[in-house]
């Protein structure tokens, strides 16, 4: 396990050490030069598990995944989010990532993320925030896989959305 790791994996159920090890082994595969290593972390807090994973020179672009051990992961990504569960297929839901493992679906978008291929936009509006998210294929075009925002008062409007672009790789 790489350095940032600090929870004990003895402590953490079997999803959860699943989760631990392969987003290790995306870490340690893939050349992220703007991951901040000092400042991301992985811990359990009191039954779930939580990594961090931070943005060397954008803290916006911080990633964060929680898995409370009971069969659920969340990828949280500025002001968006991405719950995925057994059984989500069998509902319908549909990633541009193909695959019926939460775990693996989790993967994919973290992966992703961290590599460049998701694009966030966001528009600011007075009584809200509205998002939707793209996965970049592997033709360089986006497609949009994911609708969101946050009701609230919010300063401010934006007739085009602010874009981020999540990539740690640096390219």
């Amino acid at each position: 396990m790489t350095s940032w790791i600090t929870a004990e994996l003895d402590q953490l159920n079997q999803e959860q050490r699943g989760l631990a090890e392969r987003l290790d082994a995306v870490v340690t595969h893939v050349d992220l030069p703007l991951l901040d290593v000092a400042a991301s972390s992985a811990r359990l807090d009191s039954r779930s598990f939580h990594v961090r994973f931070a943005h060397r020179t954008t803290p916006q672009l911080a990633i964060d995944i929680d898995a409370p051990g009971d069969g659920e992961f969340i990828v949280s990504y500025w002001e968006e989010h991405e719950s995925f569960r057994k059984g989500d297929a069998a509902d319908g839901r549909v990633w541009p990532f193909a695959s019926d493992d939460p775990l693996q679906a989790t993967l994919s978008l973290v992966e992703a993320l961290l590599t460049g291929r998701i694009e966030l936009h966001v528009w600011r509006r007075p009584l809200a925030i509205r998002t939707r998210s793209f996965w970049i294929n592997d033709e360089g075009e986006s497609e949009l896989f994911l609708r969101g925002g946050t009701v609230g008062p919010y300063f401010g409007w934006t007739r085009t959305p602010d874009v981020y672009r999540f990539d740690y790789t640096g390219e």
